[in-house]
């Protein structure tokens, strides 16, 4: 299956579209001033209110996404829909609408570095930069403002405590490669998006090539997205898992009875998106941005379990894990994600068979 394997129409049957109403915000002559920084000047903000809503393409997991949104929406007063989907999913979506001058999205995001940097270099993504562009990590966005990667989620071990007595949970990465394990894994596919690519990198990088076969070895249940793995392990089809860990948050919210494992030194992935070239709504593109990269995002985002651009990242809130800080956990660059995608893909697939 390829990674790019969705037509249009899959894609449309397969979004969540999420719709925020508007709240109450006064005018104030310098523009949208949150904690004694402005986010917008006052024309920016005025035409964002003026265009009246913001359409976002987003692939950060529903319930971390809501979240996000709900505080932006309090902030701002500006009603936001948004429609999710997987990275290749968007991907397709996104092409095929904008290729047919139908695309309505003022903004698209992806969790693969590779995608994202197509959309910019096809024209859909445009260059804007943000009022504390200079400050933020260079690695972590583009020169010209075309895409940021706005937030990071780290990726953990989902663990099934019903089925895994406390003696045996992993405290280390190598431990999913203990026979104890063969055909109780849940992995993702390499090229089921970004967070699986990176941890795939991470793991190869870390612990050598014959770490991916050992755990080929492993014969584990591959998924080819995040939410089938993390279905099969709150189903008790397996026991371990390696996942994001909002992914994990969320079954857990819901019931499942799964404990977050998070080893030292772990790799994150970032999403990164930019407005796009022809947004309907541009001005309000342009708030989105600006307050999603100032620090007054950063504790939102971390609230919802994930980590901002910014240097003075807050520590994401997970409940019963110790989060790192953000400068200890591991980041791919995305210079290394780009050109080593494809040989790393075809390996991969290679050993794995899949």
């Amino acid at each position: 299956m390829t990674r790019h394997r969705a037509a249009f129409l899959t894609a449309c049957l397969c979004a969540f579209v999420f719709t925020f109403g508007a709240g109450s915000i006064a005018a104030a002559p310098d523009g949208l001033v949150i904690d004694g920084v402005q986010i917008a000047d006052a024309p920016t903000y005025d035409a964002a209110k003026k265009e009246g809503k913001l359409l976002l393409y987003a692939t950060f997991e529903a319930h971390g996404m809501a979240l996000i949104v709900s505080k932006f929406q309090a902030d701002t007063g500006l009603p936001v829909d948004v429609i999710r989907l997987p990275s290749a999913e968007m991907f397709a979506r996104t092409t095929t609408e904008f290729a047919t001058h139908r695309l309505g999205a003022d903004y698209v995001d992806t969790t693969d570095i590779t995608l994202t940097q197509k959309l910019a270099d096809r024209g859909i993504l445009t260059g804007y930069k943000v009022p504390d562009f200079g400050s933020l990590e260079p690695v972590l966005r583009s020169g010209d403002g075309k895409w940021y990667t706005i937030w990071r989620s780290a990726m953990g071990m989902g663990i099934n405590t019903a089925l895994v007595k406390p003696a045996d949970l992993p405290s280390n990465w190598t431990d999913i490669l203990d026979p104890r394990w063969k055909d109780r894994i849940g992995l993702e596919n390499i090229d089921a998006g970004g967070s699986s690519f990176s941890f795939w990198f991470f793991f190869r990088q870390r612990y050598g090539i014959e770490a991916w076969r050992k755990a080929a070895a492993q014969n584990p249940r591959i998924g080819y997205s995040a939410l089938p793995v993390a279905n099969d392990l709150a189903r008790g089809e397996t026991v371990i898992a390696v996942e994001p860990i909002e992914s994990i948050m969320t079954q857990i919210a819901a019931g499942a009875p799964l404990k977050i494992i998070l080893p030292a030194g772990g790799p994150s992935f970032g999403i990164s998106g930019g407005m796009t070239s022809v947004a309907p709504h541009p001005h309000a593109a342009q708030v989105w941005l600006n307050w999603i990269t100032s620090k007054h995002a950063g504790p939102v985002l971390a609230a919802a379990g994930a980590y901002s651009i910014r240097r003075d990242a807050a520590t994401p809130i997970v409940p019963g894990v110790a989060m790192p800080p953000s400068t200890a956990i591991y980041n791919i660059r995305a210079s290394d994600y780009m050109s080593s995608y494809v040989p790393f893909v075809k390996e991969w697939h290679a050993i794995f068979a899949h």
